[in-house]
């Protein structure tokens, strides 16, 4: 697939920001607040704002009528596939479209030169241009970027105003070589938004609370879809750590009692002489010293209880569990008359239920009661897409939890943690990423590094392989045997495996892949 990115700034109507920058000092500080700019689209996770300012500061800096970003999949700059506007409505963008010159475009591109015109329609090169006709195009300055597509950074100044200088032309040609590969991950967030399954679910429904962009988690949301409205009990099963609590929270917020109270109870917390009067309350005398006390299911009138664990419920409580579901009536501990209760009921586990059935350590009658509808939700194993926006998410959050510097994870930790296990999942993963922050503040690192999240074995290490070793030379040894096969494809390579291409680069870079260069070209 091919992208274009283009942002276009339009000038202010007036001369004020001319007059703005009459003195040297003026200029200085402009220049200055435009190299930070840089600095930040260098550093931002997503860098379209920065971008955005980058560019606005290029037009007031060098008083241009617009500046253009442009990233193309081919050097003929024939077709923009893809664009992003700034500064003006939308009945301007189809004009706005039109406005760069491909002939200048693709004669910057093709030399890898920058090209710097006077008058462009006083220019025999490009005078006969369609678009320079059209417009009448003075002044047009065209810096070729660097990164892997062909792009130009694209200045057009305001007609009468002369030709750019020459100190202008060299700021631009610094600032043109740092954007292209900032561009190019801009394009690679939108290919992925653009690619997300989960979208239209989030669209219509609150999940903020659920990170990931795997197909997995888009059935995850379906089912979700479907369980939501209903005032019906659900059952979320699913391996330890995988945020079954998460989920329970995104089915309270999009049901019709989303304005009531969400209460959860772990049942393996709960010893099992106080689960009772945990989950039903208690009236004074109940035991010795006992006072009134709220249960869950009080606290959770008119909205959601949410039992995780459920499988570490007492037989005796058990029962009375059923008697709620059954009847909507339950009996506080020492209570002589029943308890209405308006609740619904969301359940969780990692256990197989079916198998305590069969040894009599879960009620059968029970387990049909709270399995009316089953959400499954798959471990990381099966949704590594997932695993790159869980470690950006966690790191920031866990940086503000700890009051620790905002560090993100380099490419090669990205990379690095999508094709390692986590047999603990989400929780494990946080765990882990905890840790590593830690230790890269306390080195004072400018990002977190696999070192610190992964203990390698040294050089030297003897002794058989751990199950996550094993596995990672496995995964390498079939990735690059995929890529030998198919002539280092990343493409064919992706439908084979069942893989993103981007999943495909960041295995690549994870275990250090790159093609012999002497085997390239037969």
């Amino acid at each position: 697939m091919r992208y274009l990115w283009l942002i276009s700034v339009a000038v202010l109507p007036t001369g004020a920001m001319l007059n703005d920058m009459a003195t040297p000092e003026a200029r200085v500080a402009r220049e200055r607040d435009l190299y930070l700019a840089v600095l930040r689209v260098l550093d931002a996770p997503d860098p379209l704002q920065p971008l955005q300012d980058v560019l606005a500061g290029l037009v007031e800096l060098a008083d241009a009528q617009r500046a253009g970003l442009e990233l193309y999949g081919e050097a003929s700059a024939g077709r923009r596939e893809w664009a992003l506007f700034h500064g003006c409505s939308d009945a301007d963008r189809e004009e706005i479209r039109a406005l760069t010159s491909r002939g200048i475009v693709t004669s910057a591109i093709a030399a890898g030169k920058t090209i710097h015109t006077p008058h462009a329609l006083l220019d025999a090169r490009f005078s006969s241009s369609p678009s320079v006709k059209g417009q009448r195009l003075e002044a047009v300055l065209c810096v070729p970027l660097s990164g892997r597509l062909p792009g130009v950074l694209y200045l057009e100044g305001r007609r009468g105003a002369g030709p750019f200088s020459q100190e202008l032309v060299a700021f631009t040609e610094s600032v043109a070589r740092y954007l292209g590969t900032a561009a190019e991950r801009a394009l690679v967030r939108q290919e992925l938004d653009a690619e997300d399954p989960t979208r239209p679910f989030r669209q219509r429904f609150q999940l903020e609370g659920i990170i990931g962009r795997s197909t997995a988690l888009a059935n995850v949301f379906a089912q979700l879809a479907v369980a939501a409205p209903l005032d019906v009990t659900v059952m979320i099963s699913g391996p330890s750590g995988t945020g079954k609590t998460q989920l329970a929270q995104a089915l309270h917020a999009n049901s019709k009692r989303r304005a009531g109270p969400f209460v959860e109870l772990n049942c393996a917390a709960i010893p099992e002489g106080l689960f009772e009067s945990e989950l039903f309350g208690a009236k004074p005398g109940a035991f010795p010293g006992a006072r009134r006390t709220v249960g869950k299911v009080e606290a959770a009138e008119g909205g959601t209880l949410f039992l995780d664990e459920i499988a570490e419920i007492p037989l005796a409580a058990q029962a009375k569990l059923l008697q709620l579901l059954q009847s909507r009536q339950y009996f506080p501990l020492a209570s002589p008359k029943p308890s209405k209760a308006n609740i619904r009921l969301i359940t969780a586990t990692n256990a197989n239920l079916e198998q305590q059935m069969r040894e009599r350590r879960f009620r059968e009658d029970l387990f049909f009661r709270i399995n009316v509808l089953t959400v499954r939700i798959p471990p990381l194993a099966e949704r590594r897409e997932d695993v790159g926006p869980l470690v950006e998410a966690l790191l920031e959050r866990l940086s503000d939890e700890n009051g620790l510097p905002r560090l993100r994870a380099s490419p090669a930790c990205l990379a690095a943690c999508e094709a390692a296990d986590w047999p603990g999942n989400v929780r494990q993963l946080r765990h882990k990423l905890e840790a590593a922050l830690i230790h890269a503040s306390a080195e004072a690192a400018s990002f977190v590094e696999p070192r610190h999240v992964f203990e390698e074995a040294g050089p030297h290490a003897t002794g058989p392989l751990s199950f996550h070793e094993a596995t990672r030379l496995f995964q390498r040894d079939l990735l690059r045997r995929e890529l030998d096969a198919t002539d280092w494809c990343v493409a064919d390579v992706a439908q084979r495996l069942d893989l993103t291409r981007q999943h495909v680069y960041n295995l690549m870079k994870a275990f250090g892949l790159s093609r012999d260069p002497q085997s390239a070209g037969g």
